[in-house]
């Protein structure tokens, strides 16, 4: 698992140009974040943001929100650059959120995903994320023609 992770580091402010351009390719029309929070998510909240590279260039990332006096996690996003799709830099990124949740103390991730994003389910699946209730009209806008989310949760152990 470690030769796996050789490339996955924790990301810095000057990251932000490259992870806001993955994430207007991931998310199109301004459903993504703005350059400012995702600054922020980053530099100041309580979270953490691993971003995977080869050859110094940033090829995905993921972002971890924590909320004090929990044991509950939640993935905000992960992006990976369609140009590298499918090559497990997701499935890697959730493996060291993963980790870095354990050493947290966490005991239980969650995230939400849109129910017509049809690979990020696969990949969250994969990862050993459950669905657990459908929210309606979680999102304002459309998100892959659906306002509504899964909600997945992972035990962690």
């Amino acid at each position: 698992m470690m030769n796996d992770q050789q490339n996955i580091r924790v990301a810095t402010y000057e990251d932000v140009e490259r992870i806001f351009e993955i994430e207007k390719k991931c998310f199109k029309d301004n459903l993504g974040y703005s350059k400012k929070q995702l600054r922020y998510l980053i530099a100041k909240a309580n979270s953490t943001c691993f971003v995977e590279t080869n050859n110094q260039i940033i090829r995905g990332f993921v972002i971890i929100l924590y909320k004090r006096g929990t044991k509950i996690a939640g993935i905000e996003t992960v992006d990976v650059d369609p140009i590298f799709q499918k090559q497990s830099i997701g499935i890697k990124l959730l493996e060291a959120a993963e980790l870095d949740m354990k050493k947290h103390g966490i005991k239980k991730a969650r995230l939400e995903v849109s129910t017509k994003n049809i690979p990020a389910i696969n990949l969250y699946e994969k990862a050993g994320f459950k669905k657990v209730e459908i929210i309606k009209n979680y999102y304002i806008f459309e998100h892959d023609d659906s306002r509504d989310v899964f909600r997945m949760v992972k035990e962690l152990t």
